[in-house]
């Protein structure tokens, strides 16, 4: 059977239309059993549905129930996630401890195109320092810019590769002026490891919430909007996939433009065939 989503805060039940177990909230994945039920309930026929949730069945109001789509696929491979299907996609076990702050190290590895495993393994044989003060033994701590600098570096990426947010937005003119424009033009040649704000509960971008690193990388401008119009393409480590927001949104998440922070890192060149 296809996975489903519930859509709303709905209650996990014994037996259709019986006893709660628990409230599942909204968002989260399920599979169902293919058992369903169909009974009157106030004068109207309702199908209730056996899912797996949890580790154990329970039956839910099928109204409740959405097919699971997903527009784009997984990105970074992950061999040791956790067990839970409706945890963060970047929890995972590393050194026989569960981690859960490795959003900087899967931007990277994005950005590299790497496996996470691979990418953890060089660090902590070239710099085992700050692995081991990072995510050694049960210490599991986010990431600042500078280490990420270093992991890049480690794949090869030079000093001149690496540019501070601003750096990438700043007119010797004007100064500093971040526009859907001004992204768009530095995203053809580098991509922004960008500093925002997700909600921890579902790993989506807001403005105020869980700091968190993902990669910006398409930018689309429309009109002017107040300066604000725009799509984003980006992958968020949360869910290791890519993911669409507004230009608004986006930007909204990383807090206010005087206060974003991040690393445009340059793109590997493409060669052209025969070239």
């Amino acid at each position: 059977m296809n996975q489903k989503w519930i859509i709303d805060l709905g209650a996990f039940r014994a037996a259709p239309n019986g006893a709660k177990l628990l409230d599942l909230p909204a968002g989260v994945i399920v599979l169902p059993t293919g058992n369903e039920l169909t009974l009157t309930l106030a004068g109207h026929q309702t199908v209730w549905a056996e899912i797996t949730y949890g580790g154990r069945n329970g039956w839910v109001n099928a109204v409740y129930l959405e097919d699971y789509l997903e527009k784009f696929p997984t990105e970074v491979s992950i061999t040791a996630a956790t067990p839970d299907p409706n945890d963060a996609a970047q929890y995972m076990i590393v050194d026989g401890d569960v981690k859960n702050n490795l959003c900087g190290q899967l931007c990277v590895a994005f950005i590299v195109g790497d496996s996470i495993d691979n990418l953890l393994v060089k660090w902590k044989q070239n710099l085992p320092d700050a692995y081991n003060r990072t995510i050694g033994g049960t210490t599991d701590k986010g990431t600042g810019p500078g280490t990420l600098e270093d992991i890049l570096k480690l794949y090869g990426k030079l000093p001149e590769d690496i540019l501070p947010l601003k750096a990438g937005l700043t007119d010797p003119l004007i100064g500093y002026q971040p526009s859907p424009g001004r992204f768009a033009r530095m995203i053809q040649t580098h991509q922004l490891i960008a500093g925002v704000n997700i909600d921890s509960g579902t790993g989506r971008l807001r403005g105020s919430g869980t700091g968190h690193w993902v990669v910006l990388d398409k930018v689309t401008p429309v009109g002017r909007n107040g300066g604000n119009g725009g799509w984003v393409e980006l992958y968020n480590p949360f869910p290791n996939r890519r993911e669409e927001y507004s230009y608004d949104e986006f930007t909204t998440s990383c807090g206010g433009v005087d206060n974003w922070d991040g690393r445009w890192v340059k793109r590997v060149a493409q060669t052209a065939p025969g070239g």
